[in-house]
This record gives C-alpha cells, structure tokens and sequence, in this order.
C-alpha cells in the first residue's frame, strides 16, 4: 500500500514534470510509514507541530478551517495519490485541520528524508513547487465557485471537479465513490443543505446524475460540464523542465550559477479529462 501511494503520486509529478528515470525512483523509494483513521477523525488539527507530510493512500480527505462559534467549512479535499499537506515540508505548525471524511490509509513522509532527497536531485523541488502551484489553482477555483456560481452550477462544478481527480471520466456515463454526507457537500459549497437538497434533486430531475450513500453516478458528462461551467485545464500543466541542475548525488553543495534555465520547457501537451 505505502509503495502504491508513493508510486500514485510520482506519476502525478510526473505529469506536470520532466523526470529521468533516476529521479522518479528517488522520490519513490522515499520511506514512509502508513498510518490508519477511522472516519470523521482528525488526521492533524491547527495548531499541531508537524514532523511529515503525508499521501492519501486510501479514503478521502478534507481540509476544514472553524470560526469561533463552532461553524465548519471545507477548504479542500484530497484523493488518493495526492499530498494533502505538501507545505508541511516547510511549516511546523499546522495552520488547518486535516480531516478524514471517510475510513483513510495514509503514507507519513519524514520532512528529513524529502529533504535529503531534493538536497540529490533539485529538481524535484520544482516538481514539489510546480505541485503547490497546482492545489493552490484548485483553491482558487473554489473560492470563485462559491463566491459567483448559483447553488446547481456550485455543486454540479464540485462533482465534474471530482470525477476528473479520481481519473473517473472515460464516457458520457459513468460513476464514483464520493462518500460526503449531504452536510459535508453544503460545508464544501457554502450552501446550506436544503439548496443542496434541491440541486441534487434538480440534477437528478434533469438526467444529469444521482447521489446516492456516497456514490455519484453521473447520467450526462457533457451536460454536467455545461451546467457547471467547468473546464479542467486549471488542474492541468504541461509537462517541462524549466531548470537545469548540476548531476545528482553529489556531496558538495550547488554553487551560484549551477542552476540555469532551460530554453525549451515544454513537452508534449497531455489530452483532455476525456482522454
């Protein structure tokens, strides 16, 4: 499970960076230690100091920030092969909740032992920078899904959103395990659940898809698409390299100068969520 995870995750790297083959198998063979929560626990509060960064390995995720009187919002929530926490590489002290929606599996990665791993191959820190660039996309996307959409189009886009991250898109039908209560769906979207209520019976009215026990059966992807004014393309970067580094493990540190940029970063342009 802990090699599944890791390997999950490489291959996300590697979607939106060019790795050589030396390179993948460093970041995969990053040891880490796999831990299990039971559903609605707390996998790290604000406030905790944090040794490791973590990927989901099983289950779902969400991170959840409280105001004062005890209300919750959802922020973000994290599939498996994703790193939920990647600027725990960085930051001791947790400045959210880490919270497993559903029964979770997840692989604890050593701040220490990425560190020396970067420290042998640089590039994987822009790998891991490119990383955080791409969750903070989606963190924008969500704020102005919440902020301009109305109440179907708000939860139809968190559903498209959904189906394309667990990989779940290969026809104009086709369904996934999203196991969020009604209530988790309203913290999530910023609605309450009565309009989550009727937007899920809208859709299902509509042919659009069904919610049911945590599972999302989608009846009309492009009507879905077209409802949601979703398009996939702020989760997605061309494959490139925009640095060059010195060889890898090495026990001298990297001079001034030893890194440069490449002139030609791009590579070839991955397909759409439909391909």
């Amino acid at each position: 499970m802990e090699l599944n995870a890791i390997a999950f995750f490489v291959s996300k790297i590697a979607y939106h960076t060019n790795l050589t083959a030396d390179e993948r198998a460093a970041l995969g063979t990053i040891a880490g230690k796999v831990k299990h929560f039971a559903a609605r626990r707390n996998v790290v509060r604000s406030g905790d100091t944090v040794h490791s960064a973590c990927i989901v390995a099983e289950g779902i995720l969400a991170r959840t920030l409280e105001t004062s009187d005890g209300r919750r919002q959802i922020t973000a929530v994290y599939v498996p092969g994703e790193m939920p926490d990647l600027h725990a590489l960085l930051m001791e002290t947790a400045t959210s909740n880490l919270y497993a929606i559903s029964e979770a599996k997840v692989v604890q990665i050593a701040r220490p032992a990425v560190r020396e791993t970067v420290r042998q191959f640089p590039i994987l820190m822009e790998a891991l920078w490119r990383e955080a660039i791409l969750d903070t996309n989606i963190a924008m996307e969500w704020m102005a899904n919440i902020g301009q959409r109305q109440a179907k189009a708000r939860l139809a886009h968190l559903f498209a959103e959904m189906a394309v991250r667990t990989h779940s898109v290969a026809t104009n039908e086709f369904n996934y395990s999203f196991p969020l209560t009604q209530s988790d769906l309203g913290e999530a979207t910023g609605l309450s659940t009565v309009h989550i209520n009727r937007s899920l019976q809208s859709l299902r009215a509509e042919k659009v898809l069904d919610f049911c026990k945590g599972r999302v059966t989608v009846r009309d992807w492009a009507l879905l698409v077209r409802i949601a004014d979703f398009d996939s393309a702020y989760m997605s970067a061309q494959p490139q390299r925009l640095m060059k580094y010195p060889s890898a493990c090495r026990s001298s540190p990297i001079m001034p100068g030893e890194v440069t940029f490449s002139e030609s970063p791009t590579a070839e342009k991955y397909g759409s969520a439909l391909g």
